[in-house]
């Protein structure tokens, strides 16, 4: 009897859903009247220019569902409409964003998208009706407040000398937000790959690009004269990180190697301005700008690639349940993997040995990524030193340490919407509990338990 209840459940509860079709090939996508062929033709390193006066329109026989649009750089606000609806997009900037026509405006056979300023468009992909490709990246807006804050320097490093840290903790179901020291937009492509290795691994809160340009040193003198050269100072990067810190209030934050790992100068300087960072970030007298928008914090727990002091080996080599039994090493390689533009650079052999002989992650002896020292606490020492968590749960009954600006009437109300919204009930929720009570009703053989929160 209960086989048969949960089979109802299911087939009432959770539909059946067929893939979305790839209906590009058969639309027409026309700017201002004029087919263009460079915006369907898949590749990321082309792009078309689109002015504030430009209409875009995309015509199928079958109804639209859904767009997904890859930018050459950022995406920029626009308007998407039919004949008889409209709905903002772009407002986040994502480099790669999935459009929901059927929620915004309703399943079309003919829309159009204009955007208020110029925008560089690689790609438009249409969708028809059913559930997404793999290759669609659904991007949420960066973590409101995250578990785990990683200070990756490059686009790449968050895949190598942190491997295997992303999908570690996304498997355990942390809240992890990725913030990059530098932005590489100068070279646009390295921005694709990052988004699609951070998707492979697990990663939906959208990361957080630096203001620093990519640029190469063996030490820090030579970072900082490199940020001299690009017009910004040690106090910009400074106010950079406090700002991140304030704003994502992590309980654990993970650097580089105080020495960058190779003795590469923008790692040098990240986890030197990261040091500075993490008390500063606790300050009210400091960055008015960020206190005023987000308070003081105070990390409890901060860690550093090869750190010599308090040691933790971390484990990669455990098969995860939410990535298919497939080990964090796994996984990362294959995020690593999706920067096509780095696979002849001597990290490939270093991650996957000389002829991709590597099974686990124990075998990379030299800047091992197993290997983290506590650089900081506000919980004390770890003593099984395997958890970057280790004593967090301890923190989080004591009371809260972070400093909040001065309430305004701004806040006030967005406080009341968020209480209101908390008090709504899910539909699904209302229908599942509807079918529970007629079924029990049916057989009366249904016994309520309340489960514990």
């Amino acid at each position: 009897m209960k086989k048969k209840i949960a089979f109802i459940l299911l087939a009432v509860v959770v539909p059946l859903f067929v893939d979305a079709k790839d209906i590009t090939s058969s639309s027409s996508i026309l700017i201002n009247e004029k087919e263009n062929g460079r915006i369907k033709d898949t590749k990321e390193s082309t792009y078309t220019t689109i002015n504030s006066k430009d209409t875009i329109t995309i015509k199928n026989s079958e109804d639209i569902y859904g767009l997904y649009i890859i930018y050459e750089r950022e995406g920029k606000a626009g308007i998407i409409s039919n004949q008889s609806k409209n709905a903002p997009i772009g407002t986040n900037g994502f480099l790669h964003e999935y459009i929901n026509v059927e929620k915004l405006i309703g399943h079309e056979k003919e829309i159009t998208l204009k955007y208020t300023e110029e925008v560089k468009i690689a790609d438009i992909y249409v969708f028809s009706e059913g559930e997404l490709p793999a290759f669609i990246e659904v991007w949420d807006t960066p973590c409101k407040n995250a578990d785990l804050l990683l200070f990756s320097t490059h686009s790449d490093d968050e895949q190598l000398f942190f491997l295997g840290l992303l999908p570690t903790y996304v498997a355990k179901n942390k809240k992890v937000q990725v913030v990059y020291f530098t932005n590489h937009y100068d070279n646009t492509k390295r921005l694709h790959e990052q988004l699609h290795g951070l998707y492979v691994v697990g990663i939906r809160n959208y990361p957080i690009i630096g203001i620093v340009p990519d640029a190469y040193s063996t030490s820090l003198e030579g970072a900082l004269k490199n940020l001299k050269n690009a017009k910004l100072t040690e106090e910009d990067a400074l106010n950079f990180e406090v700002e991140m810190l304030r704003r994502f209030k992590p309980q654990v934050v993970v650097g580089h190697d105080e020495l960058g790992e190779y003795s590469h100068g923008q790692h040098i300087l990240n986890t030197y301005i990261l040091k500075q960072a993490i008390t500063l970030a606790n300050d009210t007298s400091f960055h008015e700008t960020s206190f005023l928008e987000y308070g003081t914090w105070d990390v409890p727990k901060t860690y550093l690639h090869l750190y010599k002091e308090n040691k933790i080996i971390m484990d990669y080599d455990i098969p995860l349940s939410y990535f298919n039994g497939h080990t964090a090493y796994e996984v990362s390689k294959a995020g690593y993997k999706e920067h096509l533009s780095q696979q002849y650079t001597w990290f490939t052999s270093w991650m996957n040995g000389k002829n991709n002989e590597y099974t686990s992650a124990t075998e990379i002896k030299k800047y091992s990524p197993l290997e983290f020292g506590l650089y900081r606490s506000l919980v004390g020492v770890d003593i099984e030193k395997n958890d970057m968590f280790e004593n967090i749960k301890e923190l989080e009954e004591t009371e809260e340490q972070k400093i909040e600006p001065e309430e305004t009437e701004e806040n006030k109300e967005e406080q009341k919407k968020s209480k209101k919204d908390k008090k709504r009930v899910p539909i699904s929720a209302i229908l599942l509990i509807t079918l529970l009570i007629m079924i029990g009703i049916q057989k009366g053989a249904i016994t309520w338990t309340k489960k514990k929160s």
